[in-house]
């Protein structure tokens, strides 16, 4: 039998290839794919269409000042995002709904989530208005860490060059099709109710996924492995107004620079750019929020119940290293420790009460990361006695009894708006006591803490300040 011929195009021999293959594992900046899409995100972008397994918000400033260009002709924008394991956040979310300007004609949002599989492509197609297009694939994914820190591989092509036309078409094509009316797998977002049904359906999250314990070897200590420093720095658009409110949303995103600088210090760590003292108050801040949680509960330990104790020694709250993304990190002291510093606020609540202490400072430092600190790169918040003689004082001359080991309290985290870190101690059998423990009782039974000593805090439950 004569064998099948291929229904592939033809190639006209007139066609001279320039794809063009980038691997950033050369830690040269010129293959991060961030230096790619900046040298194409021009004003004569027409058409943006991005598949990507993995979203994160911070990838969004180069973007920002497109979408708001093509969502004024409402020009075609297509974003197909993986949830994969439910693990994308329903806050970064609704910051890509804010930037697409959604709901609008031609800008399409679809998440992707499959049981026991992955979505995982990763393609950025850009059509301009002379009709040539520009199209990267490859393994980054539409996160930052992704398009400017990660070791990434993929191949960049460009009709300009005189690559072909139809190859362009069918990676435009394929990010088109999960559009297509019934597509198993996909969710349609055109507003922030969606993203709120995704989050009721547990296709999105509220709070970052608990991390993995940090592998140990010999002692007992984390293995010193390398590091990797961004490529290329995100910065936020020079215009803040291009980042568009959406009412229902949160805050605005508002990033500050930072950088990393390891080794020795974790990856997750983030510093304030050229710091050589501890950061304050808002500057000790990226912009980046808890997702959906505007805090924690607190479970206290005999380590940070001792002022109530009227105990010596310093008092620490041990805060999970997830949460380190919101902060901005100076160096303190003679071992170079990562610190942040804030004011504190403390108070007690029961449900015919709220006691005050007078304002505090605290600071949140990293241990253990440079030569011969002591810590596992852990993160410690310090509880400062004054507030909590304070309240002490206030709770004995009533007869109420104090706080101690067990008991849970509120921690609310500091924002750009309220750059303070708010503790409340709760009557355990107040109403807001009960409200905490229904809380800490769920996230035990479903294996939900943001650590052993604490679990995120939903937003609403503590009474305002």
């Amino acid at each position: 039998m004569p064998m099948a011929l291929s229904s592939a195009p033809v190639i006209p021999l007139s066609w001279r290839w320039h794809l063009r293959y980038i691997d950033s594992g050369g830690r040269d900046p010129g293959h991060a794919v961030a230096t790619w899409l900046y040298a194409v995100l021009q004003p004569d972008v027409a058409e943006v269409r991005v598949q990507s397994g993995f979203y994160s918000r911070e990838v969004l400033p180069p973007f920002i000042g497109p979408f708001t260009a093509l969502a004024a002709p409402d020009a075609l924008v297509r974003v197909v995002v993986g949830s994969n394991d439910g693990g994308t956040l329903a806050s970064h979310l609704d910051e890509l709904v804010a930037a697409l300007h959604l709901p609008r004609a031609n800008a399409h949002l679809g998440v992707v989530y499959f049981a026991g599989a992955f979505f995982h492509p990763k393609t950025y197609h850009f059509r301009r208005t002379d009709g040539s297009q520009a199209a990267y694939v490859g393994s980054a994914n539409f996160t930052l860490s992704g398009i400017a820190k990660h070791v990434e591989a993929g191949i960049t092509l460009d009709t300009r060059d005189g690559d072909p036309p139809h190859i362009l078409d069918e990676i435009a094509a394929a990010t088109d099709a999960w559009f297509n009316p019934g597509r198993a797998g996909l969710e349609v977002v055109n507003d922030l109710a969606d993203v709120q049904r995704l989050l009721a359906n547990g296709i999105v999250r509220a709070n970052p996924a608990p991390r993995a314990p940090r592998p140990t070897g010999q002692g007992g200590q984390a293995p010193q492995r390398p590091g990797l420093a961004p490529l290329v720095i995100i910065n936020p658009p020079a215009n803040a107004a291009a980042a568009p409110a959406v009412a229902g949303a949160g805050p605005a995103w508002t990033p500050l620079p930072t950088e990393q600088r390891t080794p020795p210090y974790p990856p997750y760590v983030w510093f304030a750019q050229g710091a050589t003292a501890p950061t304050r108050g808002p500057d000790a801040l990226t912009g980046t929020g808890l997702g959906d949680a505007t805090g924690l509960i607190i479970r206290l330990s005999r380590d940070n119940d001792r002022h109530w104790r009227d105990a010596p020694g310093t008092a620490n709250i041990s805060i999970p290293v997830s949460t380190a993304p919101t902060l901005r990190f100076g160096v303190y002291g003679n071992r170079n420790r990562p610190r942040a510093e804030f004011d504190f606020l403390a108070r007690y609540v029961d449900d015919g009460s709220d006691l005050r202490a007078p304002p505090a400072e605290t600071g949140i430092m990293s241990f253990g990361s440079t030569p011969g600190d002591v810590g596992h790169a852990d993160l410690r918040l310090v509880l400062p006695k004054p507030p909590i003689a304070d309240l002490r004082g206030q709770l004995i001359a009533r007869g109420t009894a104090l706080p101690q080991a067990l008991d849970l309290a509120v921690l609310e985290w500091p924002t750009p708006a309220t750059p303070s870190f708010r503790l409340t101690f709760v009557d355990p059998g107040s109403q807001l006591g009960a409200s905490i423990t229904t809380i800490w009782q769920s996230a035990v039974a479903t294996n939900q803490l943001a650590s052993r000593g604490a679990c995120w805090l939903p937003v609403g439950v503590s009474p305002a300040w």
